[in-house]
């Protein structure tokens, strides 16, 4: 490639990255998440190749990673940008170069500070800038209080984004293993889940043949722990209360297949859809499908073995994976999801058979969302206990209640309580 042909290059992705950044902060601050105006855009951009795409979410997602820093030392966008790229970079791409020069960045900015940890990203910046930083800037100031004794090390949790998770069937794991090498990505088993694989994050898993793909699910060893802690049993019947995309309806079919029979419920009649379209695909049998408003609407009619609550919540423990929900969260959205968990639990556990088992899941790390919740709901329910169980991930024993810290593992944070009534 020529140099002024690849300089016109250069500069046009320098131009689109910052339309796009300011596109997508627009979109954020009005609540709707990142991955989904970027997923829609490409596709209205089929132009834009592998390289375009890779130093756009690269930086977008970065820029939301860091935006407490970032719109501290940044006065422009284009200097944004380039923030945004070095802070989770090693080397310097010459778009990149285009924008420092356009923002009048000096040279000393320039300087990837990708292998760095968050403080040694912080003593950069301050060098570079002279403003002091931490990592409490990096979230809003109202979720701290509400993350307890551990908010330092959730802090630093949030700024480093996990590996991506597959889930399959255990005795195929070897052979999984060795098409996936095939294909040039190194799989890493987990220690105790049979069914977990890791790869690199950033692999195109949509991009593999079709025969490999369809022995894969993409679900992050958290939820994969949910289920194997729900433990259904070959004709018990169960329901998935707030079932959202099926990732765990699909894995306690699995877990008590051949004969269980679940029930998957969810407020979203297109993320219903979407999970009959998966089960037809998959030909996965024993589901049935149906509208439920929790707050609203009483329960289904019949009395279950197994009740999963994935109740809904801020998502905290997803944070490092999706860095913009954290500005698109409220206090009041938090406080409105609090009062929701207390209503669904209390409602599903007019369903539970004697001696019954009730999981409650959150995707949060808060403890208003989750031991809270727990303890008045015991409280006020002298029928239901804590069911102890081993924690799947490390087979150490648990009173019924597991935090999974995105420290300990490299994975989302959630915490799950499975409850005898």
């Amino acid at each position: 490639m020529d140099s002024p042909r690849a300089e016109r290059i250069y500069e046009r992705q320098a131009d689109l990255l910052v339309e796009i950044l300011r596109r997508v902060q627009a979109t954020v601050s009005e609540g709707n998440p990142l991955d989904s105006y970027l997923s829609h855009f490409y596709h209205a951009h089929p132009e834009f190749g592998s390289r375009d795409r890779r130093l756009f979410s690269g930086t977008i997602f970065s820029y939301f990673r860091w935006k407490g820093w970032i719109d501290l030392a940044a006065s422009t966008t284009e200097a944004a940008c380039v923030l945004a790229y070095l802070l989770e970079s090693v080397d310097i791409h010459p778009a990149i170069k285009i924008l420092a020069v356009r923002a009048g960045l000096p040279d000393i900015a320039l300087t990837p500070m990708g292998p760095l940890s968050p403080q040694g990203k912080a003593t950069e910046l301050d060098r570079i800038t002279g403003i002091t930083y931490s990592t409490s800037q990096l979230v809003p100031a109202w979720i701290i209080p509400m993350l307890g004794p551990d908010s330092v090390r959730l802090l630093e949790a949030f700024q480093t984004p996990p590996q991506t998770w597959l889930r399959v069937n255990p005795p195929d794991r070897n052979s999984i293993i060795a098409a996936l090498q095939k294909q040039g990505i190194e799989p890493t088993s987990h220690p105790f889940v049979a069914s977990a694989l890791s790869v690199q994050r950033g692999i195109n898993l949509r991009a593999l043949p079709r025969p490999i793909r369809d022995r894969l699910e993409i679900q992050d060893l958290a939820s994969q722990a949910t289920g194997l802690i729900c433990n259904p049993r070959p004709g018990e019947r169960w329901w998935d209360a707030c079932c959202g995309s099926g990732g765990k309806t699909f894995h306690l079919a699995a877990l008590g297949s051949p004969s269980v029979s679940l029930l998957a419920t969810d407020i979203r009649p297109t993320i219903l859809n979407e999970l009959t379209r998966r089960m037809g695909e998959k030909r996965v049998k024993g589901i049935t499908t149906a509208l439920w408003d929790g707050a609203g609407q009483p329960p289904p009619e019949v009395a279950y073995d197994g009740i999963l609550l994935d109740a809904p919540c801020s998502g905290t423990g997803t944070w490092h994976r999706n860095p913009d929900s954290r500005w698109r969260t409220t206090h009041e959205t938090v406080a409105k999801l609090i009062r929701l968990q207390s209503q669904l639990i209390r409602a599903c556990a007019t369903r539970l058979k004697p001696n019954g088992t009730l999981i409650y899941a959150t995707c949060s790390v808060t403890h208003d969302e989750n031991e809270n919740i727990i303890n008045q709901f015991l409280s006020d329910s002298p029928g239901f206990k804590l069911d102890p169980f081993i924690n799947p991930l490390t087979g150490n024993p648990c009173d019924g209640r597991l935090r999974i810290n995105p420290w300990e593992n490299p994975c989302n944070g959630m915490f799950i309580a499975r409850l005898i009534g």
